[in-house]
């Protein structure tokens, strides 16, 4: 039996930052089939600068992942909404959502949660777009599945570390899946002093505040001007700077995906994850791996192989290549 149409929704969103920017058009989608209903967001409180703007949401909840089981539950009980969708295929988020009391409870099965939720989907089998898989939860209302494209659109506000002019471009090289995913530093350099070498753009680096000590050892690393955002930058300064700029250089990362929903292009640099999850919007995006090996797409978060080869032997110059290509 499907799902009862809502009186007022709330969406959790998943905790990845790139699959939260994937989430967007079941939420465009879901505010369009259910246009006179109130739509709450709950996610990380990072996220807030974000999608707090967005014109067909009504609310955002932060919450905060490391706080109690009940906790959590007593925010989002607060809020009193009688329908969840739950982005996240996490035991804890169906837990969170029962004990909160909320009457229709939708996600995915998966560890046996389904009988922790009243309308379940079935879990995830192969690799597919993560923003087709999001918006397959509107099923659950017996309506059909649509994927806008993925937007979001960026605040005006004054940014004390952006660049005076627009010949730059952003570089996130940090991924928080693991260090399999991330290209060497040392190789990153050569890519970026060969990008100003070659276009005298100036690289803006950012990156999670966790990230800080990485971007400051790549900095040091460069023998050219750069930019790097202030440590403590919202998403939301990030995101204004970003839609300014030429392109994006980055990992399978959220950043990319962030990028993606501004409408910036992006050069991306794939290695152990698999583009069947993530390549939507590749008319503005450029995928850079090392195709000499088999091994691509292992989701391994550290690499089993001596040397890492598919960021080690992933050589600067191609990247450089390919980057002529967004500047022109």
């Amino acid at each position: 039996m499907s799902a009862a149409p809502p009186s007022s929704l709330m969406v959790r969103l998943p905790n990845p930052l790139g699959d939260a920017v994937m989430a967007l058009p079941l939420i465009s989608n879901l505010s369009r089939i259910f246009c006179n209903c109130r739509i709450t967001l709950v996610g990380n409180p990072a996220y807030e600068s974000l999608f707090g703007s967005l014109k067909h949401v009504h609310n955002y909840v932060a919450l905060d992942n490391n706080a109690s089981i009940t906790e959590q539950a007593n925010v989002l009980r607060a809020h009193d909404c009688d329908t969840i969708i739950l982005c996240p295929n996490s035991w804890s988020s169906a837990l969170v959502a029962f004990k909160a009391g909320i009457k229709q409870r939708i996600g995915r099965r998966h560890h046996l949660r389904s009988m922790l939720l009243t309308h379940s989907l079935p879990a995830i089998s192969n690799p597919k777009l993560m923003t087709e898989l999001y918006g397959e939860l509107c099923e659950a209302f017996g309506e059909k599945r649509k994927v806008d494209p993925v937007y979001l659109p960026t605040p005006d506000i004054s940014v004390s570390w952006a660049p005076s002019d627009l010949g730059y471009y952003m570089v996130a090289p940090g991924a928080a899946f693991g260090t399999s995913k991330q290209y060497p530093a040392h190789l990153m350099a050569e890519v970026m002093n060969g990008i100003y070498q070659k276009h005298k753009l100036l690289p803006v680096l950012f990156g999670a505040p966790a990230e800080h000590d990485a971007l400051v050892d790549l900095s040091k690393r460069l023998n050219h001007p750069y930019i790097m955002a202030k440590q403590n930058s919202t998403l939301g300064e990030v995101s204004c700077v970003m839609s300014k700029a030429r392109f994006l250089l980055c990992m399978d990362s959220g950043a990319r995906h962030l990028a993606t929903a501004i409408g910036i292009p992006q050069l991306a640099i794939f290695g152990p994850t698999d583009p069947k999850w993530t390549a939507h919007a590749m008319d503005a995006a450029i995928f850079v791996a090392n195709g000499k090996l088999n091994c691509l797409g292992c989701h391994k978060k550290v690499c089993p192989i001596k040397g890492h080869p598919c960021m080690n032997e992933l050589e600067p110059k191609l990247i450089v290549d390919e980057a002529a290509r967004l500047v022109g």
